[in-house]
């Protein structure tokens, strides 16, 4: 089964993805505006280590390299920021990356802009590290994610 994933670093960039081998498919861009529906994960680099989140069919899962982790509560991330490296810890797995050169500065404020839109290792952490968010991660409200209550 393939699935659709689109890319972290690059706007507009998406891919297939096969979660049973984890091989990705060739990156293609897209024009125009982007359709999100389908979208069943978002891939990237880590150094040179590939990172797919995604969900085909059943738990949140994080491919780090060759390693596929289940997503589950209670699960132990991190995300360091050192001068040069930064290090994600999830569970017994660790991946150290060179950190991007276009993160935000913790004073900028750019409106609608949070650092982890720059840093995918830290878009990891703060995803896993958050059960309501790691709940709706590509899944629609019909596959049963919880959303807000109807109170019209």
């Amino acid at each position: 089964m393939m699935i659709t994933v689109m890319s972290f670093e690059r706007f507009g960039e998406q891919a297939s993805f096969d979660p049973g081998t984890g091989m990705l498919g060739p990156v293609i861009s897209r024009t125009g505006s982007l359709d999100h529906t389908g979208i069943g994960g978002t891939f990237g680099q880590l150094g040179d280590t590939l990172a797919v989140l995604y969900r085909a069919d059943g738990p949140l899962r994080l491919l780090l390299g060759d390693q596929d982790i289940v997503v589950m509560e209670g699960i132990e991330v991190r995300h360091e920021r050192g001068e040069t490296v930064n290090r994600l810890t999830v569970g017994t797995h660790h991946i150290d990356y060179s950190r991007p050169a276009d993160e935000l500065n913790e004073d900028d404020l750019t409106a609608c802009a949070e650092p982890e839109d720059f840093d995918l290792g830290l878009f990891l952490a703060n995803v896993l590290g958050d059960p309501a968010r790691c709940n709706v991660m590509y899944r629609s409200t019909a596959e049963g994610a919880e959303g807000p209550e109807d109170t019209g």
